[in-house]
């Protein structure tokens, strides 16, 4: 190792490098995405990730910045992130989100904004690398604790989540702040953060100061209990949430889809709260029952709807649900002529279709040209009057996902279909 560090910067990252291993959070010469906010953690996230170069690694690393557009500051941060990105030779993107209101259940709202950027900016070969570390798991289980009785809350946030891995998880933010001042590392902290209003701030502002000079080991012991509670659930750190399920968010409506040949329920309940939160976050009622019967009526292949909370109902068809208060609306052909497709290839295109289309298209239907897939009538219970009509006109239909099912089984793998699609006017 030609570089010499400072002792405890050493120790830090050989810590750091030895957890990567130990979880096998990526390759030596992976692509990463680096989500930088300008705070301290994230500098010094970048700062670690582009030191390991000196243990071996030859990482291909990107920086996104997210600029939220409801601070004057925020220009000051990107300025910044991207100063610091330029210092280190990384490439940086700073996108800027639109029609964020800031009085409107931001906290909420602004995460799930920030996650759709990151996983539309990934490339299908990154991982995106958070800098979440041990003190906000800390803070995260506590406010479950006293909000919920999962036991999410229990388990803790999960070191990897899909494309998400959290290398921070092995440090404290007293090691972060060490680590930044001895390397001078430059970064911005949010104003927002000293707001008690919000329910994180006013625990780490409030409460956890309160017990933390009389038991200064609590954060040694969260890891230990976690750790062991872990072990003895027999659930690991990368498997909170083993769902399925993708997730897209619009201004007024939730997709939840898989495209995947296999289909895993286990964490759907807690991907339609996450949703319902988002789209009605003032509401208050009992859910529990209503997101049992939905995961019960999704594996049993029903329709719907399903009423949620005020007006948000939750629709069905095979491997998809939709959670709105709108109306359907109408739909019309995307193509003027049908375009052909190899299995492959529709299979690609539906995740890219769920995952950026407009989500009131729902079902998805997709018509097809050449009678080559076994022809049948299925009914929904959004946009139904538009289906009824392709019932009586016998059309050849179907929905998006119940066709990729019909279509990879084995007499039909090699077929190759001219289709076309229903989407919004």
């Amino acid at each position: 190792m030609g570089q010499q560090y400072h002792p405890y910067i050493f120790k830090f990252l050989k810590h750091f490098e030895k957890f990567i291993a130990e979880y096998e959070l990526f390759q030596k010469d992976d692509e990463l995405l680096l989500a930088v906010s300008g705070g301290i953690d994230s500098m010094c996230l970048v700062r670690a990730m582009s030191e390991l170069e000196s243990f071996g690694y030859s990482l291909r690393l990107r920086i996104i910045h997210i600029h939220h557009g409801t601070r004057v500051e925020q220009d000051r941060e990107a300025q910044m992130v991207e100063s610091y990105a330029k210092h280190l030779s990384l490439p940086c993107e700073v996108i800027k989100l639109q029609d964020l209101n800031p009085h409107k259940n931001f906290e909420y709202r602004a995460r799930q904004k920030r996650y759709e950027a990151f996983y539309e900016r990934a490339k299908s070969s990154e991982k995106i690398v958070l800098a979440h570390h041990i003190d906000d798991s800390f803070e995260w289980t506590l406010l479950q604790s006293l909000k919920s009785s999962s036991i999410e809350g229990v388990v803790g946030i999960p070191l990897v989540n899909h494309k998400v891995i959290r290398p921070f998880f092995c440090v404290t933010k007293a090691q972060i702040e060490k680590f930044a001042d001895i390397l001078d590392i430059p970064f911005l902290e949010d104003p927002t953060n000293d707001q008690i209003k919000f329910e994180r701030n006013f625990l780490r502002q409030e409460v956890i100061p309160a017990f933390s000079g009389r038991h200064p080991k609590y954060l040694k012991h969260y890891v230990y209990r976690h750790n062991e509670i872990a072990r003895r659930l027999g659930v690991h750190l990368k498997e909170k949430d083993q769902s399925s399920f993708k997730v897209h968010y619009q201004e007024q409506s939730v997709l939840l889809f898989n495209t995947d040949s296999t289909t895993n329920y286990s964490g759907l309940e807690n991907q339609v709260l996450g949703a319902i939160k988002y789209l009605a976050p003032l509401e208050r009622g009992k859910l529990h029952a209503q997101l049992s019967k939905l995961k019960k009526a999704l594996e049993h292949k029903k329709i719907g709807p399903l009423n949620l909370v005020g007006e948000y109902k939750a629709y069905l068809d095979y491997n998809l649900v939709l959670i709105t208060a709108e109306n359907a609306p109408q739909l019309c052909f995307k193509y003027k002529d049908f375009k052909t497709f190899s299995y492959s290839e529709y299979q690609n295109y539906l995740n890219e279709w769920l995952s950026q289309g407009n989500n009131l298209a729902f079902p998805f239907i997709v018509f097809i040209q050449n009678p080559y897939i076994d022809k049948r009538q299925f009914a929904t219970s959004f946009n139904n009057e538009q289906v009824k009509s392709f019932c009586s006109e016998q059309s050849n239909y179907y929905p998006a996902l119940r066709l990729l099912r019909e279509w990879s089984k084995k007499r039909n793998r090699h077929r190759v279909l001219r289709l076309n699609f229903l989407v919004t006017l």
